[in-house]
């Protein structure tokens, strides 16, 4: 059995038929924008360990080493402080062809969070050291790998500017715009579609507010006809005057 809570070791059929062009391709996608060569990614699929995991199941622990770097090919992983086997706080929901934790294997130690398989998920593990070695014979990899890298610490820098300097309305504005698909209309306006995929007390966890805060920010855009919700989904009526809202105000910053 695997040492992943009593799942196994081995992968589906299913999965194990990906064709191997197919997954060098899935790789070369999850390095993007960075030009890693068909030869980079070839080695690094090579390294690949599969793993299929159902609902619920504990991919990271943060008592764990961190020996590994994960990308998810299937389903959803979400991320954040594990209590008595369920996400006490999710930080943020990963989806295929996104990377898991990609700082803490290279750093040693543990996972910095806990993940959680949100239904069935296929992932990918690559042992670090074998990939650092495969980086020294394929310098496009290494590349790829720090742009990865380099756009999470950005994310992060940006989240923590955000809680110093937006209050709880801009920083869902700004998590609105940020999951939204923009759809250009016939008069020249924007209008675009959210799919909330998460609880909303997942998603104010993430945003650092309250679920009455996130639900009562929700419910003023939808009267001031920013937005409309019709179940999981939210209509952006006025992208303009989203984006207005997700702007950190001049000046001071925003209250706790």
């Amino acid at each position: 059995m695997d040492r992943y809570r009593g799942h196994p070791r081995e992968p589906a059929p299913r999965e194990r038929g990906i064709p191997f062009d197919a997954r060098v391709a899935l790789l070369q996608a999850a390095l993007s924008p960075a030009p890693v060569s068909r030869d980079a990614a070839q080695a690094l699929a090579a390294l690949a360990r599969e793993h299929t995991l159902a609902g619920g199941c504990v991919v990271l622990d943060r008592s764990q080493h961190a020996s590994a770097l994960w990308l998810v090919v299937s389903g959803s992983v979400a991320l954040g402080t594990l209590r008595a086997g369920r996400l006490a706080q999710q930080t943020r929901l990963v989806e295929p062809g996104q990377w898991l934790d990609v700082a803490s294997a290279w750093l040693g130690g543990c996972y910095l969070e806990d993940a959680l398989t949100q239904g069935q998920a296929l992932l990918w593990s690559f042992d670090v050291q074998a990939v650092r070695e495969c980086c020294v014979s394929h310098p496009s990899l290494a590349d790829g790998l720090l742009r990865v890298l380099a756009r999470r610490v950005r994310c992060l820098t940006e989240g923590h500017l955000d809680l110093i300097l937006k209050d709880a309305e801009a920083r869902c504005a700004t998590w609105l715009l940020e999951h939204a698909e923009i759809r250009p209309g016939h008069d020249g306006s924007q209008t675009a579609l959210v799919a909330l995929r998460e609880r909303k007390r997942a998603i104010a966890s993430q945003l650092a507010v309250t679920p009455e805060t996130f639900s009562r920010v929700l419910r003023q855009l939808r009267q001031r006809r920013v937005i409309d919700v019709a179940g999981y989904t939210v209509q952006v009526l006025d992208v303009d005057a989203l984006r207005r809202l997700a702007e950190p105000p001049l000046g001071e910053p925003a209250p706790a």
